[in-house]
């Protein structure tokens, strides 16, 4: 199991609009006379606000949006969940969440779960940074939840991946899975067990109707990045595939810290530079309500045997 770390500064930023958040990527396509726009949303967190980093407005995404709420000690914030659903996972210091009348202490890698129709109250216990991961439009009553992170370590939820490729070993840390009960979503972390690693690999996409397009047992994703290098005064970056399930050649952009992009359509796997270490959450929403096989994915045709 490669263990969990802490990658980048703490950032926060200044408070921006959805519309200021989305930054589209532009790339250009091997083989094809075509520059590809990938939706990317700078995702660095306002202290003392809640930021809604992905909404409705500001993308294609049908179910899934992402919030920011950094926080210091004596700020809170409250989030009312009618029908959606949302888990909380504490990027930094610890957080007090109350929800469904009950009050739980979180600490780095902590996630609580709340199903629709919920008030969820975040306070800081000195300092707190949490993402929102919500979906919209669900039907279900689900409790509220608690994982801790420490608890699926070592655990079959701590996937250790790549064992055929030493610059693609990674653990994904399956917080939100068959564990918890929920309409749509499922979450977690991936940390990578060197500098220059490759992430997601092999490239795949979790659209089970294949190159043929995004069906009902299809999911969207969001990918959240943080980077660091050991390289004084460097900027850290990784690649992203963005082919399309039926292009024979990859197709990469730069993605930054503290950016998350959305990697429904397209193969997500993830080259990192020599120099760069980085981890990244992410989040799924099925398409079809209940339907949460976390591996139902389409693998790039020669690589189905890479994982």
């Amino acid at each position: 199991m490669v263990q969990p770390k802490t990658i980048g500064e703490t950032r926060t930023g200044s408070p921006k609009t959805p519309q200021q958040r989305r930054h589209d990527l532009r790339v250009a396509v091997p083989l094809k006379d075509e520059i590809r726009k990938v939706e990317a949303f700078d995702a660095a967190p306002a202290l003392n606000e809640v930021q809604e980093i992905i909404t409705a407005d500001n993308s294609t995404f049908r179910y899934l949006r992402l919030a920011r709420i950094a926080l210091e000690g004596g700020h809170g914030a409250e989030r009312t969940l009618a029908g959606e659903e949302a888990v909380y996972y504490v990027n930094r210091g610890k957080a007090k969440i109350a929800a469904g009348g009950e009050n739980y202490a979180l600490g780095k890698g902590d996630v609580l779960y709340a199903g629709i129709n919920n008030i969820v109250h975040i306070e800081a216990e000195g300092f707190c940074d949490v993402s929102e991961f919500k979906a919209v439009d669900c039907h279900t009553a689900h409790p509220v939840q608690l994982v801790r992170h420490a608890d699926i370590e070592g655990t079959e939820l701590a996937a250790t991946l790549g064992n055929r490729r030493p610059m693609s070993r990674r653990t994904v840390f399956k917080l939100v899975d068959q564990n918890v009960q929920a309409c749509r979503l499922l979450f977690g972390d991936t940390y990578m067990a060197q500098r220059g690693g490759v992430g997601s690999y092999p490239p795949h996409f979790h659209g089970p109707d294949g190159p043929h397009g995004l069906g009902p047992n299809a999911k969207e994703e969001i990918y959240h990045f943080r980077c660091e290098t050991d390289i004084e005064g460097d900027v850290p970056y990784v690649l992203q595939n963005c082919a399309l399930p039926e292009e024979q050649v990859n197709v990469y952009a730069h993605i930054f810290d503290e950016t998350a992009i959305n990697v429904t359509p397209t193969y997500h796997d993830t080259i990192a530079p020599p120099s760069v270490d980085f981890m990244f959450t992410w989040c799924l929403a099925s398409f079809t309500e209940g339907h949460r096989d976390w591996a139902e994915i389409y693998n790039k045709p020669g690589f189905e045997n890479e994982w």
